[in-house]
């Protein structure tokens, strides 16, 4: 029986990618609003597919897309992922959870940390609602939703 050798973990690159992500006019609108606490959606006028977070034009119909109106936040869990092992660069120590969040009204989901809850009890169509951040840390990202946890006396979708 052979053994194999030592895995390699990581290692150094010479190169370096310098790179600008532009968010456009349709997902400046939805960032400038998290800075608000705001969820802003849009409407496809001819599929009437709503958005969240919403781009300028419907990846569907390649029409422009309705005026922005604001939902709530809460909704449900579609899927999710329990991180259990540590990666170069993560902010928070395994284990976690990150879902996808089906915000009520919207048709797309968002990607999202869910906290306030044991693992073993995150389960598909948990109803959840945000969390935001303090006033002073609000910014035009996702971060100004702190996490999503369990909708408090709420029942499953």
């Amino acid at each position: 029986m052979s053994t194999l050798p030592t895995p390699v973990e990581s290692f150094t690159s010479p190169h370096k990618v310098d790179y600008t992500f532009v968010a456009g006019t349709g997902r400046s609108t939805f960032l400038r609003g998290l800075r608000e606490r705001r969820l802003l959606a849009r409407r496809c006028p001819s599929c009437e597919r709503v958005y969240l977070p919403f781009p300028e034009f419907c990846s569907r119909c390649l029409v422009e897309l309705d005026a922005p109106f604001e939902l709530d936040g809460t909704g449900v869990v579609k899927t999710f992922c329990v991180v259990n092992f540590p990666f170069p660069g993560q902010v928070i120590d395994p284990p976690y959870l990150v879902a996808y969040i089906q915000v009520d009204g919207a048709d797309t989901t968002l990607m999202h940390l869910i906290r306030d809850v044991e693992l073993a009890d995150v389960h598909i169509g948990m109803r959840v609602e945000p969390v935001w951040c303090a006033e002073e840390d609000l910014d035009t990202s996702m971060n100004s939703i702190r996490y999503y946890r369990p909708v408090a006396g709420g029942s499953d979708a």
